[in-house]
C-alpha cells in the first residue's frame, strides 16, 4: 500500500504539473482511482502484467489525451509487483536463465553505444507514421527511451517465468490478447466499410490511406498482431472447456482477423499471417484441421482473382507494386555500406537515419536513388547491424536463437492437450515466426508491443516446460525407488 501511495501520489503530481486548470476534486478522484488500481497491480503481477499489455497497446492513441504516458506507470507497476512477488515467494528460483543473460549483454551493448562518441547525433523517426521517407524530420531521438522499452521483453520475460504459474492466468492473458486483436480487426474493417464515425483513434482514417493501420499506427504491426489474434483465437475455440459463448466469439475473431489482414494491404502482414496458418496446419495437434480450411479457403481466393493478385495496385490487394520495395532495398544497400565503414561497434544507437541522410545507397542502377531517402531502417536486424555493428547484431540474434530453442524444447515435451502445454507453444513458435517475418519490414525497436508479447509468451513457456520436466524426473525417481523396494 505505501508503494501504491507513492505511485498515487506521483500521478496526481504529474497530473496538476501537465494540467494546470484541473480542479481540486478531479485531482482527489484521480488519486483514489490510482491507488485503488495501484493496490490491484501492486498484489498480482500478472494483473500487472495485462494492465501493462493494454497500455502498451493504447500508447498511440492515448498521446496527448492523458497528462502522462501511462505506459512508464505501468511497467513500474509491473516491476514492483514482481519485486513483492519475490519478497512473498522466497522458494522460487532466483537466477537467470541463458536468455536473460543474453539480452542483458545486449542492452548493455546498446548503453555502451549510447555513452560512446559518434560522428552524427541520434535521430528520430518521424512523428506523424505514414509520413513519406523522402520528407522524414530529423528529430533528436531519446536514446535512453529506447534502451529502456527494449527492457520492457527482459522484465516480461521474467514475470512470466515466475508469475504465469496458474493455467487460469494464463487464460487470461489470451483472452486479452485476442480482445485487443477483435478490436483492432474491428476498427480495421470499419475503416474501409464503416461506420467510419465509430472509428477510434480517428488516425485510422488517414495516416495510412488505403491501409489498415491498427492502433499501432503501422499496418505490419497491426497485421502482426491479427496474425497473433488468430492463432490465439484457433486455440481457445478447439477447447472444449470454454463456454459455447467464448467460442463462438472466437470463431468471429477468426474471420474478423483474417479479412483485416488482408486490409492492411501489406505483403509482411500477409507474410505473417500465411506462416501462422502453415505453422497451425503442421504442429497444431488435435485442431490442425481448422488451419487446413483456412490455408485451403485463402489459396482458392487468390487463385481466383489472380490477376488482381499480382497486379501493382495494392489497395485492391496487388503484390506487384515495386516502390516501397526499391526503398527498403536502398535502405538495406545503405546498412550494409554502414556496416562495411564501421563493422564491430556500428554508427551508435539511433544513428541510421542520419548516416541514410548523407550516406544514402542504390541498391542497383534500375532502383531510383531517392527511394529510401533519410528514412530510417525497414529491417530490424540490418538497422541494428547499422547502429551497433556486429556485436549487437550477434547478441540480438543469439536472444532470438535460444528463445526458438527453448520454445522448440517446449512443444516437445509439454503434454499434447492441456491449455499451457504444446497448443500454447504452438502459439508461441507462431508469435515468433510472424515477429521474424514483421521484422523484414520494419524495425521492431521502435515498436515494443510485439517483443514484450513473443518474451512474455516465451517466460510462460519456459516455465511451464522446466515444472513438467522435473515433475516427470520426480515420478521417474519415485517409480524407480518402488520398483527397488519389490525387488529387493
Amino acid at each position: 500500500m505505501a508503494v501504491a501511495a507513492a505511485l498515487a501520489a506521483i500521478v496526481v503530481v504529474l497530473a496538476a504539473v501537465r494540467l494546470p486548470g484541473v480542479k481540486f476534486g478531479q485531482l482527489l478522484v484521480l488519486g483514489a482511482v490510482a491507488l485503488a488500481l495501484g493496490a490491484m497491480v501492486l498484489r498480482s503481477p500478472p494483473f500487472a502484467t495485462i494492465i501493462l499489455i493494454i497500455t502498451v497497446s493504447l500508447r498511440a492513441a492515448t498521446t496527448g489525451v492523458l497528462p502522462i504516458d501511462a505506459f512508464w506507470i505501468a511497467f513500474a507497476g509491473v516491476v514492483g509487483a514482481l519485486v513483492l512477488w519475490m519478497d512473498r515467494n522466497p522458494d522460487r528460483p532466483r537466477g537467470m536463465d541463458a536468455i536473460e543473460w543474453a539480452m542483458a549483454l545486449y542492452l548493455t551493448w546498446n548503453v555502451y553505444s549510447m555513452i560512446s562518441p559518434h560522428e552524427y547525433i541520434a535521430m528520430d523517426q518521424p512523428e506523424v507514421a505514414g509520413v513519406s521517407s523522402r520528407i522524414a524530420t530529423g528529430i533528436p531521438m531519446e536514446v535512453w527511451r529506447v534502451i529502456v522499452i527494449q527492457m520492457f521483453p527482459l522484465v516480461l520475460y521474467r514475470v512470466g517465468r515466475h508469475a504465469f504459474d496458474r493455467a487460469a492466468v494464463v487464460r487470461a492473458l489470451l483472452w486479452t490478447i485476442l480482445i485487443l486483436a477483435a478490436y483492432s480487426a474491428a476498427m480495421s474493417i470499419m475503416q474501409f466499410s464503416g461506420p467510419t464515425e465509430l472509428v477510434w483513434p480517428r488516425y485510422m482514417l488517414h495516416d495510412w490511406p488505403g491501409r489498415a493501420a491498427g492502433v499501432f499506427r503501422q499496418p505490419n504491426v497491426n497485421g502482426w498482431l491479427l496474425a497473433l489474434g488468430l492463432a490465439i483465437a484457433m486455440l481457445l475455440l478447439s477447447r472444449r472447456s470454454e463456454p459455447t459463448w467464448r467460442r463462438w466469439f472466437a470463431f468471429v475473431v477468426v474471420i474478423a482477423c483474417g479479412y483485416g489482414i488482408y486490409l492492411t494491404h501489406t505483403r509482411a502482414a500477409w507474410l505473417s499471417g500465411v506462416l501462422v496458418l502453415i505453422i497451425g496446419a503442421l504442429i497444431a495437434r488435435g485442431y490442425r484441421k481448422g488451419f487446413i480450411v483456412a490455408i485451403c479457403l485463402v489459396v482458392s481466393v487468390v487463385a481466383v482473382n489472380w490477376s488482381t493478385f499480382t497486379s501493382d495496385d495494392r489497395s485492391a490487394g496487388g503484390v506487384g507494386s515495386m516502390s516501397e520495395v526499391q526503398a527498403r532495398l536502398n535502405a538495406n544497400q545503405t546498412a550494409l555500406w554502414a556496416f562495411t565503414r564501421k563493422p564491430f561497434a556500428g554508427w551508435g544507437i539511433g544513428r541510421f537515419q542520419p548516416v541514410n541522410t548523407y550516406h544514402h545507397q542504390q541498391w542497383a542502377p534500375d532502383v531510383p536513388w531517392i527511394d529510401g531517402y533519410r528514412s530510417i531502417a525497414h529491417e530490424t536486424e540490418l538497422g541494428i547491424l547499422a547502429e551497433v555493428g556486429v556485436i549487437g547484431l550477434a547478441l540480438y540474434i543469439c536472444v532470438l536463437a535460444l528463445l526458438i530453442r527453448r520454445l522448440w524444447t517446449a512443444y516437445r515435451t509439454l503434454p499434447d492437450h492441456d491449455l499451457c502445454g504444446k497448443p500454447l507453444a504452438v502459439t508461441g513458435i507462431m508469435a515468433i515466426a510472424s515477429l521474424i517475418s514483421i521484422g523484414t519490414a520494419v524495425d521492431l525497436r521502435f515498436f515494443e508491443f510485439p517483443m514484450l508479447v513473443v518474451f512474455l509468451l516465451a517466460g510462460i513457456l519456459v516455465s511451464w516446460s522446466d515444472r513438467y520436466q522435473r515433475s516427470q524426473t520426480a515420478a521417474g525417481g519415485e517409480i524407480a525407488e518402488l520398483v527397488t523396494v519389490r525387488h529387493g
